[in-house]
């Protein structure tokens, strides 16, 4: 028999389990209370965030559409500019072709269609 056996198991010493580790952590209900408590402060979070998100995204949207109608106006005036360019061009190009109306739409219907407002010198490059 080896040095460090005994004959008789009744020799060794109990282990104290509870004094080499008194507590493993919290108990099972705590832990489903701490997360439950965690998660439902997450989702409260959230539905801030998305209330705070929606409010930003309506105010910037009420500032798009006060400001369209300054932007329309400004993008009208250089349509018109461009249009008058091009009328005074085609008046210039066209004025030996008899019956040639300046301005008058090609096409036979009554419907209005916007031109194509892109400057004769790019157009003819």
């Amino acid at each position: 028999m080896h040095a460090c056996m005994h004959e008789n198991e009744n020799d060794h010493d109990q282990l104290d389990v509870a004094r080499i580790f008194p507590k493993r952590g919290p108990k099972g209900w705590q832990l489903w209370t701490g997360s439950s408590l965690l998660i439902a402060y997450g989702f409260y979070q959230v539905g801030q965030t998305n209330l705070e998100r929606n409010r930003q995204r309506y105010l910037e949207r009420q500032t798009r559409y006060a400001l369209a109608p300054v932007l329309q106006a400004e993008a009208d005036r250089v349509y018109l500019e461009k249009e008058l360019l091009n009328l005074k061009k085609e008046a210039e190009i066209m004025k030996n072709v008899d019956g040639w109306q300046v301005g008058k739409s090609p096409y036979n219907n009554n419907r209005f269609m916007p031109r194509a407002v892109d400057n004769f010198d790019t157009q003819c490059k």
